[in-house]
């Protein structure tokens, strides 16, 4: 794959549900973008069985992955292609896949920040990595709202 400045690769990703033999795939993209998190079969295998395994295709070859869990809304893993980074792929993936949570590697945390998540509790230190629990920032002023619509009928009530 080549860099391209004209790619398109935002706007016209194909994303599929992986399966059980995708891992290799998968492996292969994580390690062409040097994710520092080692995911192991065992979790690409429950993730894919449950729904929260993704690739995400541009003409016609891999250039980005995603663990999700499904049930809690909570990111776990992204990685993109280095020949698509720059591009706004990442940013096209976190907001197809609007997860509620985060976990964050600790050099991505700003990079998060400015998808609109906001850091909940302290970093994790991990023996290899940190880790930081980040939440969507649309989360915080639903809650607001929530709170104030309550508040006014509970003193209507």
């Amino acid at each position: 794959m080549s860099r391209t400045i004209d790619c398109d690769c935002a706007k016209a990703f194909e994303a599929r549900l992986a399966r059980e033999g995708d891992y290799k795939a998968f492996k292969k993209l994580l390690d062409q973008g040097k994710h520092p998190a080692f995911i192991g079969r065992d979790v690409f295998c429950r993730n894919a069985k449950n729904g929260g395994a993704l690739l995400y295709y541009f003409s016609g070859e891999l250039a980005g992955v995603s663990l999700i869990n499904p049930h809690h809304g909570i990111l776990l893993a992204l990685n993109v292609h280095p020949a698509h980074r720059g591009h706004g792929l990442g940013r096209a993936i976190v907001n197809f896949l609007m997860p509620n949570f985060a976990r964050v590697v600790e050099g991505k945390v700003g990079w998060f920040e400015g998808q609109g998540y906001v850091r909940v509790g302290k970093m994790k230190e991990g023996r290899r990595l940190n880790t930081q629990v980040m939440a969507r920032g649309a989360l915080f002023e639903l809650a607001g709202r929530v709170r104030k619509v309550l508040g006014k009928k509970l003193k209507a009530g």
